[in-house]
């Protein structure tokens, strides 16, 4: 009989049918029980009170039926409503069901989905946009918030400047030691400009060895010298076989107008300061002013 019973109370917890056809039952018999009941109490056999014993019964099991009922399915609403709220916003509101039926396990289940989902996604969103090897934005990334930054710049009336750089002679570091070392010099760059950088700055990794930064609220000034810093702390790294001076960038600074120029007419300008620092002798800064003849270079 104890068996029985654990068995009988185990199958209730777990099973959702069950658990509905309880509730069908009961109400169902409502009326019955409730007529035998007052029947046997001494009441009144006359048509009207029974019947209207019977209507009251009918009206309470239904009554009973449909709470009952909306007590098992609550769950449901709350994952709807999860479901929803991802779909609209994008935010994720964990659930946890205690029950052990279908509808526990359903809840629970999509509960966990969604948050696997939007682990995946972030992280699928982040290989899109991350360059692996350096850990620094990608191109597309760059085109994004750059274009934002600059869009900002705009309107806030505030200076911007944009620097591409790449790495001197990288080529010829394949070549000699191997890509694996190419591979230690990248990543010494991208880890020596993420800790050059101030938090609201932008890096990214536009090519094989070149980046590109984008400074907000900067004027030329201070481009050039946060140009120039880099440029001196990648001079005195060593990475592998390559000795201190081995490794060595060359940079084109450019402070645009944020009202008229693009991030890609920016980054075309500071391109071209980079291809004068290259001509002229490497390991150098060359920087440019939007719409002004001013213009000059630092060199190592």
């Amino acid at each position: 009989m104890r068996l029985s019973m654990s068995t009988v109370r185990k199958t209730f917890s777990t099973s959702l049918t069950f658990k509905i056809f309880a509730v069908c039952f009961l109400a169902t018999h409502v009326p019955l029980l409730t007529l035998s009941v007052y029947l046997a109490a001494g009441f009144q056999s006359a048509a009207l009170p029974v019947l209207a014993t019977v209507l009251a019964a009918t009206l309470g099991g239904t009554v009973f039926c449909l709470a009952s009922l909306w007590v098992l399915i609550r769950p449901l609403r709350d994952v709807a409503a999860v479901i929803e709220t991802y779909r609209s916003t994008g935010a994720v509101k964990s659930i946890r069901s205690q029950r052990k039926d279908e509808v526990g396990v359903v809840a629970n289940g999509i509960s966990a989905l969604i948050t696997e989902l939007d682990a995946t996604l972030s992280q699928l969103r982040r290989q899109a946009t991350t360059d692996v090897l350096t850990g620094l934005g990608n191109r597309r990334w760059l085109k994004e918030i750059g274009s934002m930054e600059i869009s900002r710049a705009a309107r806030d009336r505030a200076p911007i400047s944009v620097v591409v750089f790449d790495l001197d002679h990288f080529k010829s570091i394949n070549d000699q030691f191997g890509h694996d070392v190419g591979d230690q010099v990248l990543m010494m760059a991208g880890a020596t400009i993420q800790h050059s950088l101030r938090p609201y700055d932008i890096a990214a990794r536009i090519g094989g060895e070149e980046f590109c930064l984008v400074l907000p609220r900067t004027g030329v000034d201070a481009a050039v010298t946060i140009a120039d810093r880099l440029r001196r702390q990648l001079e005195a790294k060593a990475v592998g076989p390559l000795p201190v001076g081995r490794v060595t960038a060359s940079f084109g600074v450019y402070c645009g107008d944020p009202t008229e120029e693009s991030l890609k007419t920016m980054m075309t300008a500071a391109d071209r300061k980079l291809y004068s620092a290259k001509n002229g002798g490497r390991n150098a800064v060359h920087w440019a002013i939007a719409r002004s003849a001013e213009q000059g270079a630092i060199r190592a």
